[in-house]
């Protein structure tokens, strides 16, 4: 496909008249299969293929978007984004485009995860039904494979490429008073095992089944990777340079400092085997692994091109692509035994912003959560709102655990996140579910 993105993006290129053009495509081919009370509910699929055309005459920009088809409009596409450069006004933080770098053309997809048959996920989720049926479940969820393109192109004789595929499982299991939930994907298809995923939701729905009232407050709570994936994604994207060098974040004057527990490391690294991701970002900067936060200190903050360029520095690349949160080996189970009175949170559901430049979080747990005593878990309890911040959090470990390859209910990049064991996690209210 990289072959007939450039041959598109050269003809738009050399018809152009302004100062610099760039051109970016991005191609989703997906299926998706849904299913609620035990049955599916609705097929779905699509293959679309976006191009955008951006120009540039000195400082002012125009961008247009379509659908690429075979009949592309090269003359059409480029007045319409030229009248939009000119009739706009100047971009004080104008930069031409990226120069050429030395970005490898990555393609990650997988043949039999982009054409797996429907009648493949109608055998998977028919046993799946079945299962729910004798024991009186319900079950809810979302089966999808796609394959995914990422390439830009520009006069500066910038161009990169970027394909994989991905196949996902999410289902959410439901008793009379309970609910569990589970998810992975893999690029791979023969990977992903939706009946496994299922099993694990399942014995979650049923072990919180007639969960207890309990009273908020500080708790010890372990935080399942999924969980630790919505939560602490929040904090990366408050990672920014310039937030904190205009004192508008929890991080100004705190890079080089030791911020957290001397056990966390945070990077970035999208050749890593254990989470491997494109690797540039959409403004075409290169990613390469960096440390984002090295046993504890404050190692580097993310800086776009125009920001690294007001202040003599190289632009960082996205920190979420590729990210990775070193873990350890320890599973959920030593962890719980660590625990003499506390909770184990599945997942959070519904997070925003309390106040920014704290990172503290509201949100709620949802989909089992269960009261530990004495390092075993004792009874179901009944759904918290939380109010919280990551950089507490994360000062406040107690432990850290096995990880794993995870993508958020909150954020649709896929992150590697270990569980957590922490201290004092603020439970502030009820919640009626």
């Amino acid at each position: 496909m990289m072959d007939r993105y450039r041959n598109v993006a050269k003809k738009i290129i050399e018809s152009s008249k302004a100062d610099h053009t760039e051109v970016f495509f991005y191609r989703i081919k997906e299926d998706n299969t849904r299913f609620g009370e035990s049955r599916i509910t609705q097929n779905m699929s699509k293959d679309v293929t976006s191009v955008t055309v951006q120009v540039h005459f000195g400082k002012k920009k125009g961008s247009v978007t379509l659908t690429l088809n075979d009949d592309i409009k090269v003359e059409e596409i480029l007045r319409r984004a030229n009248d939009i450069a000119k009739s706009n006004v100047e971009d004080p933080e104008y930069l031409p485009p990226v120069e050429r770098q030395d970005i490898p053309i990555i393609s990650r997809a997988v043949s039999d995860t982009e054409n797996l048959l429907p009648v493949v996920k109608t055998e998977a989720l028919r046993r799946i039904f079945d299962d729910a049926r004798k024991e009186n479940l319900r079950v809810a969820g979302l089966f999808t494979n796609g394959r995914y393109e990422y390439s830009i192109f520009n006069t500066n004789g910038f161009e990169t490429y970027y394909d994989t595929t991905m196949a996902s499982f999410s289902t959410t299991v439901q008793t009379e008073t309970s609910s569990g939930y589970a998810k992975d994907q893999s690029e791979n298809i023969k990977d992903l095992k939706p009946e496994e995923i299922y099993e694990v939701a399942k014995e979650k729905a049923i072990k919180g089944q007639k969960p207890r009232d309990l009273d908020p407050g500080l708790y010890d709570v372990i935080l399942e990777p999924i969980a630790v994936a919505d939560f602490v994604d929040f904090m990366i994207f408050e990672m920014q340079a310039r937030g904190a060098d205009e004192g508008r974040t929890f991080f100004t004057g705190k890079q080089g400092q030791k911020i957290f527990d001397e056990r966390v490391t945070i990077y970035s690294d999208p050749f890593s085997e254990l989470n491997p991701s494109i690797p540039f970002d959409n403004e075409g900067v290169a990613i390469k692994r960096i440390n984002w936060v090295n046993k504890g200190v404050l190692e580097n903050l993310y800086y776009d091109r125009f920001w690294a360029h007001k202040n003599g520095r190289k632009p960082t690349g996205m920190p979420f692509l590729g990210l990775i949160f070193e873990d350890s080996s320890k599973s959920i189970d030593e962890l719980i035994k660590k625990v003499n009175r506390g909770l184990l949170v599945t997942r959070f559901w519904y997070i925003r912003f309390v106040e920014r430049k704290t990172i503290t979080l509201t949100g709620m747990t949802r989909d089992g959560l269960f009261y530990v005593e004495d390092g075993e878990i004792k009874y179901p309890v009944k759904n918290f709102r939380f109010n919280e911040s990551p950089s507490r959090v994360l000062a406040n470990i107690i432990e850290i655990g096995k990880g794993r390859r995870v993508v958020g209910e909150e954020m649709s990049f896929a992150t590697y996140m270990p569980a957590l064991l922490v201290k004092d996690f603020n439970f502030a209210s009820k919640t009626e579910f």
